[in-house]
């Protein structure tokens, strides 16, 4: 009795207090507002919105006198961090479909940075590739030149930036002031068909020699001497029994990976030793010099020399199965010793301390496709779809720490991609999930926050599109795909045991459900709005305006909204419908939610930049919920169950909270 009054109690006074509050707070400018160009996404954004995590992402690695800097590949962005990475500012200038595959900061003018950029163009082979250019730490880029169809797959500077070598297709590209003028050497070494040099450490300048490992046919280490003099020449290094993969170089040593082995040289390739053997035969990647100390490392370990490659000690990587994209030295700082950064691309950024392991302090960089809360007023948890990463975290309450911002994830589970979630209101302590499985999709079902996954069902035919959970009969689950002969729809009655393939014309990507009637299902893709009233079987077409989003009110009166360029309302139980805001997006409202206890309270989050929206009148006229987001695509969102917090799940820039009261 005593729980189920605590559990009564917090409800009134949670809807008190949105009733008291709700009119008061709906005032907004009538167009969303925009960030600031430079935003700290780790500190507490202007309006109340609070970073909650994941800091997940890893990519590319500097520090200068200004601090840190990491360039997230792609889509690219990138991160500056003053205070050694608690907190970070993200930088968006980058071409949007460009993958950054080399990234140079100035050591003493840390405004001034590189980064070269590559993406497919024109015909199969051909590639667009740019070197860019920023000389304010990033507010604005310069592309200095462009390589097509060669693309740029890599680059090597000196320790200033001045001498500036890019790998291509078919040449080696010089610039001896900065990449403001160029000289191009010829391929003389071998390559055949569309082989591109794709992938990390192809490339590292020694001196005035630029070495670089080539691809199919001939898996070697070549050399392009007296890269910044007019007599360039390229010579054939190294060639063993093995594949050579990557190339490292401390000005002294020369390091390349071959197969499970690394081997090196001293006299420049003219002898070589195997440095180090892997005792599992895995494959050794991503060579670097980093302090005087030689790493080397496969998917789950990490070897380090500190005697050029004579003896070793290993050590597990911060993420399992993931290896390492990134290395560097942070320097000491008055009251901060020096530590090592290692970066995993899709883990985050980890200082490396000692004995006692690793700390997380990555950057806040992934993309939230879809967000739940689970579980009940006294033990609920956000559960997250990344791009290819499931994460969870109790529901966030009070204070958030640095803490706070590291979510679990699943590193040794397998790759969550695509992945999509429902929770349905009649069970919510179960989180359902549907991902791609290469070309088929998996459901798995998790009862516990999303700490632990099991299947519910393994390797269906199909790319997944949506799953939903029904709110009036929990166990009736609805999934639709897409397949070689055309969209299907699968659905199971008895929470995922047994799945029955029903066919369909529609690819929906949203789902909702009448709270009161099982049968009734709405489903909405670039075609419009469907509706079925036999659990999914048959459908009738309501609505050609595209949907990406749909919500039915659970306090009756017929409300149905649904989102896509703008939103649709009707409040006649969807025989009709009244356009209720604009938009020219056909994806742009990404999500619409109702508030559990105020029913005259909705929300809406915009993909295209509008940040969230807010309805106080039954959604019927709309605003930009006050205070900005550091990234005003918001694609996902979802509310805690006692209705005081919002979270927003955006583009690239992680998971925010909003306290609603």
């Amino acid at each position: 009795m005593r729980l189920r009054s605590i559990t009564k109690r917090m409800f009134v006074l949670g809807l008190l207090t949105v009733l008291g509050t709700t009119g008061a707070t709906s005032v907004a400018t009538a167009e969303p507002q925009r960030p600031a160009a430079d935003v700290d996404a780790a500190g507490l954004p202007r309006g109340g919105w609070e970073p909650i995590g994941p800091n997940s992402v890893g990519g590319l690695l500097a520090a200068s006198p200004a601090g840190l800097a990491m360039m997230q590949p792609s889509p690219p962005a990138l991160w500056l961090s003053g205070d050694r990475g608690a907190s970070w500012s993200a930088r968006r200038g980058l071409p949007a479909d460009t993958a950054i595959q080399g990234f140079f900061a100035d050591p003493v003018n840390p405004d001034r940075m590189l980064a070269v950029g590559n993406k497919p163009a024109g015909f199969q082979g051909e590639w667009r590739g740019l070197l860019l250019s920023t000389i304010d730490r990033g507010r604005t880029w310069e592309t200095l030149r462009e390589w097509y169809p060669d693309g740029a797959f890599g680059m090597a500077t000196d320790p200033a930036g001045r001498v500036v070598v890019v790998q291509n297709l078919d040449s080696l590209s010089v610039s001896i002031d900065g990449g403001v003028h160029w000289n191009d050497v010829p391929r003389t070494w071998p390559r055949e068909g569309i082989a591109a040099p794709v992938g990390a450490l192809k490339l590292t300048l020694v001196g005035d020699d630029a070495y670089f490992t080539t691809v199919y046919p001939e898996y070697a280490l070549w050399v392009v001497r007296g890269v910044s003099g007019k007599e360039r020449r390229a010579e054939l290094v190294y060639r063993t029994n093995g594949e050579v993969g990557q190339v490292a170089s401390d000005g002294k040593l020369l390091a390349v990976t071959v197969g499970p082995e690394l081997h090196g040289s001293a006299d420049g390739g003219e002898t070589w030793t195997v440095l180090r053997h892997e005792p599992g035969g895995r494959p050794l990647r991503e060579p670097r010099f980093v302090g005087g100390r030689l790493y080397v490392s496969t998917y789950d370990d990490i070897d380090v020399s500190v005697d050029g490659g004579r003896t070793w000690t290993r050590k597990p990587v911060p993420a399992p199965g993931e290896g390492v994209s990134d290395l560097i030295d942070l320097p000491a700082a008055p009251g901060k010793a020096a530590t090592t950064l290692i970066s995993s691309l899709y883990r985050g950024v980890y200082a490396d301390a000692g004995k006692s392991g690793y700390r997380q302090i990555g950057v806040p960089g992934e993309s939230i496709r879809d967000l739940v809360t689970t579980g009940n007023l006294l033990r609920e948890h956000v559960v997250a779809a990344g791009v290819q990463e499931i994460y969870n975290t109790p529901l966030p309450r009070g204070k958030v720490s640095a803490a706070d911002r590291v979510w679990q994830s699943h590193p040794t589970d397998r790759l969550h991609e695509d992945a999509r979630l429902s929770v349905s209101p009649g069970r919510p302590d179960v989180v359902w999930q549907v991902t791609r499985n290469g070309f088929a999709l998996d459901v798995l079902r998790s009862g516990d926050g999303g700490r632990t996954w099991q299947f519910a069902a393994k390797a269906k035919e199909g790319i997944p599109r949506a799953i939903f959970a029904h709110p009036a009969d929990p166990d009736r689950l609805l999934v639709s795909a897409f397949t070689p002969s055309g969209y299907v729809l699968y659905r199971s009655d008895d929470a995922g045991k047994t799945w029955e393939k029903l066919a369909t014309d529609s690819g929906f990507i949203a789902f909702a459900g009448d709270p009161w009637n099982r049968n009734r299902v709405w489903g909405g893709d670039s075609r419009g709005l469907s509706r079925s009233d036999d659990g999914g079987k048959t459908w009738t077409h309501v609505s050609s305006e595209p949907v990406r989003s749909i919500s039915v009110s659970r306090w009756g009166g017929g409300r149905v909204l649904a989102g896509g360029a703008g939103i649709l309302l009707s409040e006649d139980d969807g025989r009709t419908f009244r356009r209720v805001r604009t938009g020219e997006n056909p994806l742009g409202i990404s999500r619409i939610l109702p508030h559990p206890f105020d029913f005259r309270v909705w929300f809406a989050s915009d993909s295209t930049g509008g940040g969230v929206l807010r309805s106080t009148d039954f959604g019927r006229s709309w605003s930009p919920v006050p205070g900005a987001l550091p990234d005003t695509r918001v694609l996902s969102m979802a509310i805690s169950a006692d209705g005081r917090y919002l979270f927003a799940g955006t583009a690239q820039s992680g998971a925010y909270r909003l306290n609603l009261y």
